[in-house]
C-alpha cells in the first residue's frame, strides 16, 4: 500500500512539473487577458494539488479576486505591453543577451535550434520569433518533463529525459535566468510579473534538484 501510494505521489509529481513550465512560459508569451488569467488561476490550482505544494506565484493566481478581475486583467496588460512590447526591459528575455557579444547570438540561437532538434522537438513560430527566448525555453522543459512523465515505466527513456532536462536547467538557463528575472522584478510595477521573477529562479535551481534526488531514487545515474 505504501509502495503504491508513493508511487501515485511521485506520478503526480511528474504531471505537476508538465503544468508548472507551461504555465510559465505561456504567462512570458500570452497577454495575461481576461480568459488566460481564469486559466492560469484554474491551472494554478491543479499544480497545488499534483504537487501537493505551493509557491508565491501558484498563491497569488489562486488569490486573484474574481470581483474585479476585468479591471486586473485590463491593467496587467498594459503592463505586459510596457515590459515586452515597448521593451521597458533592459534585455530582451534571451540568454545570447546576457551570455554572448553580438557576433555570438547567431550560433547561440543554432545551439538551440541543434538541442531542440536532438530531442526531436519543433516549435511553430512567426517570422520574427527566435528559439532564444526563455518562454521557448520553458515550453521546451515542459515537453521534456511530459516525456519524462509519460516513460515512467521505461528505465531508457527515462534516464535520457532527466539527463536532458539537467544539463538544459544547468547549461541553459540557469547562467542567465536569475540575471533576467531581477531586471523584470526591477522594472514591473505590477505583483503579476514581479512574482513571477521572484518565483522562476527558486523553481528552476529547486527543479534541478529535485530531478537529482528522483534519479537518484531511480536508480538512474550511478
Amino acid at each position: 500500500m505504501t509502495v503504491k501510494m508513493e508511487t501515485c505521489m511521485k506520478t503526480d509529481w511528474l504531471y505537476s512539473r508538465v503544468m508548472t513550465y507551461r504555465l510559465l512560459s505561456e504567462m512570458l508569451q500570452r497577454r495575461p487577458t481576461l480568459s488566460k488569467l481564469i486559466e492560469w488561476r484554474k491551472e494554478a490550482g491543479r499544480i497545488r494539488i499534483l504537487s501537493g505544494q505551493s509557491n508565491p506565484l501558484i498563491s497569488m493566481l489562486e488569490n486573484i479576486p474574481l470581483t474585479n478581475i476585468i479591471q486586473y486583467a485590463y491593467d496587467e496588460c498594459v503592463q505586459y505591453d510596457q515590459l515586452f512590447t515597448e521593451q521597458r526591459l533592459p534585455h530582451h528575455p534571451r540568454a545570447s543577451e546576457y551570455l554572448l557579444s553580438a557576433q555570438e547570438r547567431w550560433s547561440y540561437e543554432a545551439t538551440l535550434n541543434s538541442i531542440y532538434a536532438r530531442a526531436g522537438i519543433a516549435f511553430k513560430k512567426m517570422d520574427q520569433e527566435t528559439d532564444d527566448h526563455i518562454g521557448i525555453e520553458l515550453e521546451f522543459m515542459s515537453l521534456l518533463a511530459e516525456r519524462m512523465a509519460e516513460n515512467e515505466s521505461n528505465r531508457l527513456e527515462l534516464h535520457a529525459a532527466i539527463k536532458a532536462q539537467a544539463d538544459f536547467l544547468e547549461n541553459y538557463m540557469l547562467p542567465w535566468v536569475p540575471a533576467f528575472c531581477r531586471e523584470l522584478d526591477a522594472a514591473a510595477d505590477h505583483t503579476l510579473y514581479q512574482t513571477w521573477a521572484e518565483t522562476v529562479s527558486a523553481y528552476l535551481n529547486e527543479d534541478l534538484h529535485n530531478l537529482r534526488v528522483y534519479a537518484a531514487e531511480q536508480q538512474l545515474f550511478r
